[in-house]
């Protein structure tokens, strides 16, 4: 049977900035260094692209702005120039996939093209209504409060066809066949009681099937009410399974994360 496997074990895919308004000061620099002395061989940045709406969260956070896309480009650009040879150094997004938005979405990719093969379509947020979204990560009160309201089933329900739709190349050729954190609609699942209502295991069917690759994502670990990867060990161990691809990432938002509990990973071995 064939098997699913890491494109580079050696690299973190999934790493953010300074330019994120929502984690740390961190220069990118320092990155590189954690990168390079816990022995990667080569780094991916990923900041969130800006949103092609207004931004729905309290603290106007999600994404980094439009006025610093070109200052981060070609900061990720000096330091894979100053560190060649050294560690490879990649400049993408954290993209995410906004129902009814896609036009939009598509129109930001034609302007960075180079960066699709390095970057992620994440969902974080859920279609309620036309040009209402709610965002399924910000924290625990507002996700019981919003299920509480709508109901769990409903919330998981809407996530899932989000996610379906991400991985039908929304934006043709221009579409990031990765696929972020798959199940993080789970963050908050220690805090209420729901019968998921998501086939999991079809839903990696759909991701192998239409050719895209994991974001094999660590930072659920430090999560209080997860407490795991996304995906977790029993949905790696199926993607493996099936032969799907995946890539290993911190989802560092500071530069100590990077390439945290890789050690932990789900290895083909262990199954």
């Amino acid at each position: 049977m064939m098997k699913g496997s890491c494109k580079n074990m050696l690299s973190d895919r999934h790493v953010h900035t300074p330019y994120c308004l929502h984690g740390s000061s961190d220069a990118m620099e320092n990155y590189v260094k954690v990168a390079i002395e816990v022995g990667l061989e080569s780094l991916t940045f990923t900041e969130h692209a800006p949103l092609p709406m207004a931004d729905p969260l309290p603290d106007k956070d999600s994404s980094m702005r439009p006025e610093d896309v070109d200052a981060y480009l070609a900061e990720v650009r000096t330091l894979a120039k100053k560190y060649q040879g050294i560690i490879e150094i990649h400049a993408g997004f954290e993209l995410d996939y906004l129902e009814g938005k896609e036009p939009e979405t598509r129109a930001f990719l034609e302007k960075y093209p180079e960066t699709v093969p390095h970057s992620i379509l994440s969902v974080h947020f859920v279609q309620l209504a036309p040009e209402e979204y709610f965002c399924i990560d910000l924290d625990r009160e507002s996700f019981t409060q919003k299920g509480a309201e709508i109901g769990y089933e409903t919330l998981y329900t809407l996530y899932e066809a989000a996610v379906k739709k991400a991985l039908a190349s929304p934006y043709g050729e221009l579409t990031p066949k990765k696929i972020g954190h798959i199940n993080l609609i789970h963050k908050f699942q220690k805090a209420y009681s729901v019968s998921d209502p998501i086939d999991w295991k079809l839903l990696l069917d759909k991701v192998k099937e239409n050719g895209y690759t994991l974001d094999y994502n660590f930072a659920g670990i430090d999560k209080p009410d997860y407490g795991k990867t996304y995906p977790d060990k029993e949905m790696m161990a199926y993607a493996i399974k099936i032969g799907l691809s995946y890539e290993m990432g911190s989802d560092a938002h500071a530069s100590h994360e990077v390439a945290r509990y890789f050690g932990t990973a789900v290895v083909e071995t262990e199954l």
